[in-house]
């Protein structure tokens, strides 16, 4: 009798603004599962809904994302079609909620990306503009910064889940 292939386990990614609207979502598949993180794939050719922008975005490249429950980022590493990683993206965000089928987190805005080898943190007018408007409070405002200190600093030193080579363009 042949063996049935199995199914990859499916997760749906959530992302909510700090209002709790939700912002985006996709389905990812399970790479795998530790007490304080999940790793999820994302396949060539997925979808995601961008709830925010009414839109559809279709994704060319693989991924590889983590999400953490003890860190205020999640991080996508984007493969080229040779396995090879040519771009970071890393959301600051809410520490992740897991359940046994969906990833959810709160979208802080600003986010910490790796091209052509070199760091660029973004979107930093956004949250200045969503500071006001969600009413951010200092604390808030002081750990979205310290963590894109820190995000910096694991990538350029390789920590996990970054590795020294995305800093080679």
């Amino acid at each position: 009798m042949a063996k049935a292939k199995s199914k990859e386990k499916t997760y749906v990614m959530k992302a909510y603004k700090y209002d709790s609207k939700i912002h985006y979502e996709q389905s990812l598949q399970l790479k795998e599962k530790f007490r304080d993180h999940i790793v999820l794939k994302g396949a060539k050719g997925r979808e995601l809904i961008h709830y925010t922008r009414d839109a559809v975005y279709k994704f060319d490249a693989a991924t590889y994302e983590y999400f953490f429950t003890d860190r205020w980022y999640t991080a996508a590493l984007v493969f080229d079609d040779n396995g090879n990683v040519m771009n970071v993206y890393c959301n600051i965000a809410l520490p992740c909620k897991i359940t046994d089928d969906t990833v959810e987190f709160v979208d802080l805005d600003v986010d910490v990306l790796v091209r052509e080898g070199q760091i660029e943190v973004v979107d930093i007018d956004e949250f200045e503009e969503h500071k006001e408007f969600y009413g951010y409070s200092e604390d808030l405002k002081i750990k979205v910064f310290e963590t894109v200190a820190l995000v910096k600093r694991d990538i350029t030193e390789g920590n996990y889940p970054f590795n020294r080579d995305i800093l080679k363009p």
